[in-house]
């Protein structure tokens, strides 16, 4: 029986030693993966088709000239941008598929990877710029709309992919998780920090636009409808980029956490003001923008970025129209006399029982609305109430 207990005891001994040495390495392994691999398989690929077409649509255009012409500036741009975008990502995945120790000592975390997502970011950005101008020609024709759909799409996929790449870093290697910090400040702060994105975009396309069409120096004959719309598109992006920027700018520097801060009441009136203005500024720029003689009719950066601009504004004017109105129904609420105590059933007794403990973890009442971005306005009806 002992030799029996003995053995057992081994075996079991051997299996846990046998189990452990089989996990450490994948451990290990898993220890020395990028965070961000993901991102860069993701800006490989894009990047590799978005070179390819690139390639192709130089090609294309360059039958159309005399063989003595050489490249334009912007077609050697953007060919030279995609290319270093691509053999940079290659070389990245292939140093972290070989040698992952050293790709984890002298990459992962450190300032050379910082450097080399910054450098990844500008190079798509500019893939970007001259692929989508329609002054080049090359994945949107003339009028802005989409003629390669290739290269739009996956210069656009390769410069998601490198922020996404930046975004990783700055929340992993450096603590700053952007999406947190304008998640925690309400989701009408995040919705106006993309909306001073997405005016940019209007706005550059418009201008791209008119440049293309309606530039005295290179066109003769300009479209009178289609210019005036087009300047149209760069005033509103401008004043939605502006407006935005104004409100986030006020949202983080003069907004204070007290019940009766004025600051707070004067910041939500000109974000209110401002969403109805813009609202109705989007709303005409879509339909003047989109329709079948504007810039924005064909499939493009125009169009898309006015829509979406058109779709925030909406979410923001409806957010600040529902937290007037919960404002409203807590003043009301406060001002109404307490019920009769034989009205008061004894689920409701609980709760006021525990509210009135200075540590109580009592829910509040569920009849009152109340959401991150109720904090500016709405905690001031139990202040006046009272």
């Amino acid at each position: 029986a002992s030799r029996t207990s003995n053995g057992s005891n081994n075996d079991a001994y051997s299996t846990s030693i046998a189990s452990a040495t089989s996990t450490r390495p994948q451990a290990l392994v898993a220890s020395l993966k990028s965070p961000r691999r993901v991102w860069y398989c993701a800006l490989f690929i894009s990047s590799l088709i978005a070179m390819g077409s690139t390639f192709e649509a130089v090609k294309m255009q360059r039958r159309y000239t005399a063989p003595t012409i050489p490249p334009t500036p912007t077609q050697q741009w953007s060919v030279a941008s995609i290319t270093i975008t691509f053999l940079l990502t290659f070389l990245t995945l292939s140093l972290q598929m070989a040698s992952p120790t050293k790709a984890t000592k002298y990459l992962h975390g450190t300032k050379l990877e910082l450097g080399l997502i910054l450098l990844l970011s500008g190079f798509t950005c500019s893939s970007v710029g001259t692929a989508t101008n329609p002054a080049s020609g090359m994945a949107v024709n003339a009028s802005g709309g989409v003629s390669f759909g290739n290269l739009f799409y996956s210069t656009w996929a390769s410069f998601i992919s490198a922020m996404g790449a930046l975004l990783s870093f700055l929340r992993t290697e450096r603590g700053f998780d952007v999406s947190s910090e304008l998640s925690s400040r309400g989701n009408r702060f995040r919705t106006w920090a993309i909306l001073i994105v997405v005016t940019l975009i209007v706005m550059g396309s418009s201008a791209s636009c008119y440049d293309a069409k309606c530039d005295e120096l290179y066109n003769d004959i300009r479209p009178v409808k289609y210019c005036r719309r087009a300047a149209f598109g760069v005033s509103a992006g401008c004043i939605g980029c502006v407006a935005s920027l104004a409100v986030v700018a006020m949202r983080l520097s003069c907004a204070t956490m007290t019940l009766e801060g004025r600051a707070n009441r004067t910041i939500f009136i000109i974000e209110g003001i401002l969403s109805v203005v813009l609202f109705c500024i989007f709303g005409f720029a879509v339909a003047y923008l989109t329709s079948e003689k504007g810039p924005g009719a064909p499939l493009g950066n125009l169009y898309y970025s006015s829509w979406v601009a058109f779709a925030l504004t909406f979410f923001v004017a409806t957010s600040c129209f529902e937290e007037f109105q919960a404002a409203k129904s807590m003043i009301l609420l406060g001002r109404q006399p307490p019920p009769q105590e034989e009205q008061y059933s004894d689920i409701e007794r609980e709760r006021e029982a525990l509210n009135s403990d200075a540590n109580s973890i009592a829910m509040p009442d569920e009849r009152i609305p109340y959401d991150n971005d109720n904090a500016s306005i709405a905690e001031r009806g139990d202040s006046q109430a009272g």
